[in-house]
């Protein structure tokens, strides 16, 4: 009779345990697959190139995808992981993997974990998940000395990394058993897409071979990006930095004069909204001699444009004319491409 009575209590332990809904987080049955594509058509980089015999800009695909999910109502983050599986079909190239959550709705963004100068700040807090971009180094500041105050400022910034980036509200999960996939809204995998844009960039120059380098500066650019909303910080007002490449071109009407196109790829968040924002272009040369010259070009109007809405290509028609230093000769011509490698032993 006493091991009936105990074989009937572990049967009603049994029954209790199994009838329970509550299921521990490290339960397989919690693990949800996540495939996320990457749409790799970005504008001046892998497609829509102004001149394809240009210089073109670096691009990394991304190896590293974070996921988080927040409570749908609170949108306390309640679950995060880094996808790092790389696959591609006939689609395209895509990142996978799992991320573990129990019953409930909640809102999932994902992005791309690791970016050399695109920088994350508030990770936990999902309504506030920023990304940005540091100040430029100093070694870059005899280069742009005529911007002293904007360099107290710290508002002088690198260009951003591309950023690829995804959300979707209200994605519920349900308990199940089995491993099961999670979709967007319609139904399918997740597509994470740039949120930063790249403008091709060039200007024509005269005198070029006094120059020995070429740097610019772009005003009224958003410093800061939302990734839950994808807005810009309006009080984040930056000049993003970068560096030209050039071209030797021959004029048509007078052959003797030499001339060149400088040109630039640069990645920015976007253009800052208000209507009354000036959009500047400094350009500061280093000339042979060591002497500075400093050009600045209005290029508010050209945002309106609609090759520049299309393209996202930013061609200034004005000729910058170098005026040549005490010592001439030196400068961008020739080119660093006809430089060689020498080797030789050092005698200590």
């Amino acid at each position: 009779m006493k091991l009936f009575a105990n074989i009937l209590a572990c049967l009603l332990v049994a029954c209790i345990l199994t009838a329970c809904e509550h299921r521990p987080l490290e339960d397989p049955y919690n693990a949800h697959y996540v495939r996320v594509y990457i749409d790799e058509e970005i504008k001046n980089v892998t497609c829509g190139f102004y001149n394809d015999s240009l210089k073109r800009p670096e691009y990394y695909r991304p190896r590293v995808l974070r996921v988080v999910l927040a409570d749908h109502i609170t949108h306390r983050i309640v679950s995060e992981r880094y996808l790092q599986t790389n696959g591609e079909d006939e689609r395209g190239y895509y990142v996978d993997g799992y991320v573990v959550a129990g019953e409930g709705e909640y809102d999932m963004m994902i992005y791309n974990f690791g970016t050399e100068r695109t920088k994350i700040r508030n990770e936990n807090d999902y309504n506030n998940i920023k990304a940005y971009t540091s100040p430029i180094s100093s070694a870059f500041y005899p280069y742009i000395s005529s911007l002293q105050g904007e360099i107290d400022k710290k508002a002088i910034r690198y260009c951003p990394d591309h950023l690829f980036l995804t959300t979707c509200e209200s994605v519920k999960i349900e308990n199940k058993l089995h491993v099961d996939t999670l979709f967007n809204a319609q139904g399918d995998y997740f597509t994470a897409q740039s949120a930063v844009k790249s403008y091709y960039l060039q200007v024509k120059i005269k005198g070029f071979e006094h120059v020995t380098t070429a740097v610019s500066l772009l005003s009224g650019m958003a410093g800061t990006l939302s990734l839950s909303n994808r807005e810009l910080d309006t009080s984040d007002a930056v000049n993003v930095f970068f560096d030209m490449d050039y071209t030797e071109v021959t004029r048509v009407r007078d052959a003797s004069t030499k001339s060149a196109v400088l040109y630039a790829t640069f990645n920015t968040f976007g253009k800052l909204p208000d209507e009354n924002n000036i959009y500047t272009m400094s350009f500061e040369f280093t000339r042979s001699d060591g002497t500075m010259q400093v050009e600045k070009i209005d290029i508010t109007s050209m945002f309106d444009d609609p090759v520049v809405i299309e393209n996202q290509w930013i061609l200034i028609e004005k000729e910058i004319e170098i005026e040549p230093g005490e010592n001439q000769g030196g400068g961008l011509s020739p080119g660093v491409e006809v430089w060689g490698d020498e080797w030789a032993d050092i005698q200590l």
